[in-house]
């Protein structure tokens, strides 16, 4: 007898990007799909469950009551599928865990950390995904998340980690910001608007630097924060990702003005995935060593 139709896989994790995106547009983006795609695999979804999942909005679309609930079960599934494959493979995998984060975090926060993980959880199989997004991640590709977010949402739990809190920095015994003549401003590519940046520290700060201020754009975050260590310039220093440095001596303030932004940093994983005990342990370790001073 055959047994129950189950949707394609890849149909599911559709459903699932165009509920997070709230876009067809956007969700046919991450998957490499045409929008057309996109829309007749969820077209093809409704005919499965018999009932429409998604409503129009004037921004894009959004789950409607029996979207919320399938959207649900389709967490839950895909979690149970996960558990199911790390039992396939064997009880090494029983330690691993996918921390996922951006490549700022990784190099300034997670990095200088690893060691004395390595010593306290000597059985922890890690996985460091990195990207940008967290919205170009599926749930069931991390288990845990450590990201900046302008606020907290309802599809993740969510544990606080450090203020986005901004203020200059520069190498030790350089002149402050006000005062150079011809000032470098070490500054990224504005990816994410949700971020602030120098334009917002800028005017809170009342500074008006002269005409022949140059800002150089670097390709990472590290590389921003490792010239200013160089002395090369200024870079805007977010304090959760260098408070160690300052602490060491490594990075001194180019300004005293500090700016404090809407957002946070946060320890997340998917509120729709059952947590493991190994994942457990590692959050909990996370949040002990975001109190813990690294030389301590």
């Amino acid at each position: 007898m055959p047994g129950p139709r189950v949707p394609p896989i890849n149909v599911l994790t559709a459903f699932q990007i165009v509920a997070r995106c709230g876009s067809i547009s956007a969700a046919a983006e991450m998957l490499g799909l045409t929008q057309s795609g996109v829309s007749r695999q969820i077209a093809r979804l409704e005919d499965h469950v018999g009932a429409a999942l998604f409503e129009r909005t004037a921004s894009g679309v959004a789950l409607n009551a029996i979207g919320e609930e399938y959207a649900l079960q389709v967490g839950r599934a895909m979690d149970a599928l996960s558990v199911l494959g790390d039992g396939v493979q064997g009880t090494r995998d029983r330690g691993r865990v996918v921390l996922a984060c951006s490549q700022g975090v990784a190099d300034l926060w997670v990095l200088p950390r690893l060691n004395r993980l390595r010593q306290d959880l000597p059985w922890l199989e890690l996985k460091l995904r990195v990207d940008e997004n967290i919205g170009q991640l599926r749930p069931d590709e991390y288990d845990l998340a450590i990201y900046h977010r302008p606020a907290r949402t309802a599809d993740f739990v969510m544990e606080p980690l450090g203020p986005e809190e901004m203020v200059p920095v520069m190498a030790p015994g350089q002149p402050p910001l006000v005062e150079r003549e011809n000032p470098l401003l070490l500054t990224m590519e504005e990816t994410f608007k949700e971020w602030t940046d120098w334009g917002n520290w800028l005017y809170a700060a009342g500074v008006n630097l002269p005409d022949t201020t140059m800002r150089w754009k670097m390709g990472s975050y590290r590389l921003a924060i490792e010239a200013a260590m160089q002395g090369i310039g200024v870079a805007m220093g977010w304090t959760w990702l260098v408070q160690d440095l300052i602490d060491s001596g490594r990075l001194a303030l180019a300004h005293p003005q500090r700016l404090m932004g809407p957002g946070g940093y946060y320890l997340m994983r998917s509120a729709h995935r059952h947590q493991r005990q190994t994942t457990r342990r590692l959050a909990e370790w996370l949040c002990d060593s975001n109190s813990r001073p690294l030389t301590g």
